[in-house]
């Protein structure tokens, strides 16, 4: 009875084996479920977030290196246009922090124009540890919501500073069609 299953199935050097660990394989990595791509909206809104941060990041890096407040106020204005693009028709702010959290210029610029502390949100630490983009739904008191997006600006591995941008979630999804999971969802490091 042997010599007939080793003649008939795994034949006579036993080749079934390594038949079936390679079906074996490719059926358990061949098979894995690939990640669905984004509606056109969503891929369109992390494309032009991306593409902003990387304006801002090429026209900050001297002006927040240098710490130079009217340096990185006036580069800030002049990014106006490719910020703007970024968000046409919707509320946005950009704000440049130091490494440790606290802000050193803000565009458009909002009320007294006092530097604010953002070291202790749990967004900026997360950035500021991971040296990566990161991004949070945050509630503002009258209830709405805002995205908040910041990234880390980073000369020779050292962080230097960050850029935050916060877009107003109603004019995102109005434009995007961009819901909180969804923007949760976005990896902007890829």
């Amino acid at each position: 009875m042997r010599n007939i299953l080793r003649n008939g199935l795994l034949g006579d050097k036993g080749h079934f084996w390594p038949i079936l660990i390679i079906g074996v394989v490719i059926l358990l990595f061949g098979c894995q479920a690939r990640e669905a791509p984004l509606n056109p909206g969503i891929a369109s809104f992390k494309q032009e977030l991306k593409s902003c941060l990387d304006s801002l990041n090429v026209t900050l890096m001297e002006p927040v290196a240098r710490k130079d407040i009217a340096g990185i106020t006036a580069a800030l204005a002049n990014v106006e246009s490719p910020a703007a693009k970024l968000c046409r028709m919707c509320p946005f702010e950009i704000g440049v922090l130091d490494p440790s959290g606290k802000i050193l210029s803000a565009y458009p610029v909002k009320g007294e124009g006092k530097a604010k502390d953002f070291s202790s949100y749990d967004l900026v630490k997360k950035a500021i540890s991971s040296k990566k983009i990161q991004q949070q739904a945050l509630f503002l008191p009258e209830g709405s919501k805002l995205y908040l997006v910041c990234g880390p600006l980073i000369r020779k591995d050292v962080l230097i500073g960050l850029v935050a941008i916060a877009i107003s979630s109603a004019d995102a999804e109005k434009r995007w069609n961009l819901t909180e999971k969804d923007f949760l969802a976005l990896d902007f490091n890829t």
